[in-house]
């Protein structure tokens, strides 16, 4: 399904190079220095958890808060959910989500909780920041949650939630794990390439599977 988790996954995928550059240095933050693999890998584990569960709650609100406005309306959400799913793939390929509205409170209050938090134990730090990544002040995060509000199903949002922070997954581990140290081979300006390209193939498949199926359901019906 076009309009289902696995849809937001590849989104997550898709912004994965915008993420290693805001959220690396903090996921990196966590790793206990000079501890074991074992400790590593708990860490690393904990953090991308708790994003993941953070995602899921805002995504479910939105969800539910969009389906009873949506449904007043009258609208069918998964009509139009992927091609919301589009718009924000083509944002990303163009960078147009450094323009999306990013509320300066919502900072603060990262900067405020994150002081707090850095005062756990290292086994819970990761934790901790992870459940914080939402209130970074992150378009392609918050274009997420736009398109949770589109699906108008608690359920439906949720794995849109989950999808996106599985996605975002593989590269911010890569960062964790040691990353930077291969950046010259994988430069900023070969992240953005790959990141363009994937984002257009993307919102191209999404694009031409709606469009061919309202082509078929337009001949069902005539017939």
């Amino acid at each position: 399904m076009i309009d289902s988790a696995s849809a937001a996954f590849i989104a997550g995928l898709v912004t994965s190079p915008h993420c290693v550059g805001m959220c690396g240095p903090i996921g990196c933050a966590t790793l206990p220095l000079g501890q074991s693999e074992s400790s590593l890998a708990w860490a690393t584990a904990s953090y991308h958890l708790a994003r993941a569960l953070a995602y899921m709650t805002i995504c479910l609100l939105a969800g539910l808060l969009g389906g009873s406005v949506l449904d007043v309306f009258g609208a069918a959400p998964a009509r139009f959910l992927p091609w919301v799913m589009v718009a924000m793939l083509l944002a990303v390929a163009f960078r147009l989500d450094r323009y999306f509205p990013k509320p300066k409170a919502w900072g603060g209050v990262f900067q405020k909780a994150s002081r707090k938090v850095r005062q756990l134990p290292r086994w819970l730090l990761g934790a901790g920041l992870g459940g914080l990544t939402p209130l970074l002040p992150c378009g392609p995060l918050y274009l997420i949650f736009t398109v949770a509000l589109f699906s108008g199903s608690a359920i439906r949002g949720a794995e849109i939630g989950l999808g996106f922070a599985l996605g975002t997954v593989p590269l911010l581990a890569l960062a964790q794990g040691g990353y930077f140290r291969y950046q010259s081979k994988f430069s900023p300006t070969v992240l953005r390439w790959v990141q363009l390209v994937f984002a257009l193939a993307a919102a191209g498949l999404i694009a031409f599977r709606m469009i061919a199926s309202d082509g078929a359901f337009g001949e069902q019906f005539c017939h």
